[in-house]
């Protein structure tokens, strides 16, 4: 006990901690997406650009390289909670991440285009048309649901109770296990010669039912709480609504943006040999996973004053707006006039799923890895 107790006078108050405050004010979210998509711009321009770009890289690889890194992300910034990057502080440990990411996506590149490619030719990189490389990506379609869905949707089931990095370890791998059993049922019998005909579901349905999935669970996560399996009070019956409204709710996504892209694709478009009704929905859904995780993570989720059905129903809105115009304005002019995509037909044309991917990157990056170093800064006490 310190002396100023003993002798009944008032001990002396601590300071209270400076709390953080929106360093641009109401328009820090506005800015914080305005600088994430310039960064992206600048970087594909750089990188990936079919026409600008200096590495002269496949568009299959640099699509392949992409996924891989942002499911690495996804382990480090969400299985494994930032471990073991947290321990550093800010801007360091935002460095270290991206460094660790980008060497784990391009090494499980070439473990799976090089080392598994020289055993099965399915995922080499010599095979035609880049096939590999997409086959490779492919896997990654699948990782993005199962490692989402453990951390974001599970919230860790069953390991809740054990303590980090440990819980990180078994997560991963439970994760692991459903991405292998996801991808010997539904990806790679479509590229395997001697499977693809007998596969059980065509590629372009597997990638938009998978990718619906993947929508659905951001979009629970990021506006509706988890909401609606969130509120069962037994662990293991929530855990298996998480995943049939997440699988059964990506069937029911997928028909309904399948519907959206048959109202706003031209018809000429539509009308095209190569066009697919399938591909083009996982595309739009793409651009859902942008728009939801950027309410979630840079808007805070916004609306919170009303209603929780009312907040729910409000950012699902506006969520679904900013998705249908973005794929709109990207298809019709952005894909071929700024990021120098192939035209299907006149300006019309692009891959959402690779470019707006870029975005989600560098939002996980900003968000997550940096922790939105920069946007913030202490509040000054008034006297």
């Amino acid at each position: 006990m310190s002396s100023a107790g003993v002798l009944g006078e008032s001990p002396t108050e601590a300071a209270p901690t400076p709390e953080p405050e929106p360093r641009f004010g109401a328009a820090t979210p506005l800015v914080v997406i305005v600088g994430i998509i310039v960064v992206s711009l600048v970087t594909w321009w750089l990188l990936g650009d079919p026409k600008w770009s200096f590495t002269n890289t496949s568009q299959p690889a640099i699509g392949a390289d992409l996924f891989w890194v942002i499911l690495a992300a996804i382990w480090t910034g969400f299985t494994f909670g930032n471990w073991p990057f947290s321990k550093v502080s800010q801007p360091l440990s935002g460095v270290l991440q991206v460094a660790a990411n980008l060497a784990i996506g391009f090494l499980c590149v070439w473990l799976t285009t090089y080392v598994m490619g020289s055993w099965d030719p399915t995922f080499s990189h010599k095979t035609a048309a880049g096939a590999g490389d997409t086959a490779s990506a492919f896997i990654v379609l699948v990782g993005f649901y199962a490692f989402a869905f453990a951390s974001a949707s599970w919230g860790g089931y069953p390991f809740e109770k054990v303590e980090g990095p440990t819980s990180g370890v078994a997560q991963w791998f439970m994760a692991a296990f459903i991405t292998v059993i996801g991808v010997v049922i539904f990806i790679y019998p479509n590229f395997n010669a001697h499977l693809a005909a007998n596969a059980p579901l065509k590629l372009v349905d597997a990638l938009g039912w998978v990718y619906c999935s993947i929508v659905v669970l951001i979009v629970a996560a990021m506006l509706w709480e988890n909401w609606p399996w969130a509120g069962i009070g037994n662990r293991h019956l929530r855990a298996i609504a998480a995943v049939v409204a997440t699988l059964g709710g990506g069937l029911l996504v997928y028909w309904l943006l399948s519907l959206v892209v048959k109202a706003v694709v031209p018809g000429d478009i539509k009308a095209l040999p190569t066009f697919s009704a399938s591909q083009e929905t996982a595309e739009l859904g793409v651009c859902f996973s942008f728009w939801g995780l950027t309410w979630g993570l840079v808007c805070g989720a916004w609306p919170t004053q009303y209603s929780a059905a009312a907040n729910r129903v409000i950012r699902t809105v506006i969520v679904t707006v900013l998705s249908i115009l973005t794929y709109v304005v990207f298809m019709r002019f952005l894909g071929t006039k700024v990021l120098h995509f192939p035209a299907l037909k006149g300006n019309y044309g692009g891959a959402p799923l690779t470019f707006m991917d870029w975005l989600i990157l560098v939002l996980l990056w900003y968000t997550v890895a940096f922790g939105g170093y920069g946007s913030t800064r202490v509040r000054r006490s008034r006297r």
